[in-house]
């Protein structure tokens, strides 16, 4: 009987003493393992509108915005690109030009998606966001194509646009024309027959 106490006491002990020195090798380890770091980050660039701001990559949530907006804008739906933008959308268009308020921007679309019936399809988007205010913002490519009296052209637009809690604000747009394929030249024999160009009549 004694003998089995004095068992029963060693183990306790052994087991005390494993705990002690357990928590003493963890205390030992919290100590040498140093508090995570965070980083802020600094971003970069400038925009003279807002002096002293950086900007960073930014949420793909801005890119799903934009997508959806251009969907709706691909669907000739005025209704849902009016509920995607803010009351106060401003647009600064590849001529200079401004159309500012959702009422002049739905009576320019109407009109155009009858005449033109233009379509996107978005080939490249960015977002990013400023350090210091917060705003979020896309830049974005686009090859738009416009179809008039059966005749099809197609330019590249680029956008700068700001989203401001989950609406599109502002947007500057920024064009380059694509040029028409050239005529075809046909090979004949070891002759090259290159069509001639369109007199006045035609």
């Amino acid at each position: 009987m004694k003998k089995f106490k004095l068992i029963i006491t060693i183990a306790v002990l052994a087991v005390i003493s494993y705990s002690c020195n357990n928590s003493a090798v963890q205390r030992m380890t919290d100590k040498m393992t140093p508090d995570p770091v965070v980083l802020e980050q600094e971003g970069a660039g400038f925009f003279v509108n807002e002096p002293g701001e950086k900007f960073v990559v930014g949420s793909d949530e801005t890119t799903d915005v934009w997508m959806k907006y251009i969907d709706a804008h691909n669907n000739g739906d005025v209704e849902a690109i009016m509920a995607m933008e803010s009351d106060s959308i401003q647009i600064m268009t590849p001529d200079g030009s401004q159309i500012k308020g959702k009422e002049a921007h739905a009576a320019m679309l109407k009109v155009w998606f009858e005449t033109a019936n233009p379509k996107w399809k978005v080939y490249w988007a960015m977002p990013y966001k400023g350090v210091t205010g917060g705003a979020e913002w896309i830049i974005a490519g686009h090859n738009t194509t416009s179809t008039v009296d059966g005749v099809k052209t197609t330019v590249l637009d680029m956008i700068d646009g700001k989203i401001q809690d989950g609406l599109v604000e502002k947007f500057w747009v920024y064009q380059m024309k694509v040029p028409p394929p050239p005529s075809p030249i046909v090979h004949v024999g070891d002759e090259t027959n290159i069509p001639p160009p369109p007199t006045e009549d035609e």
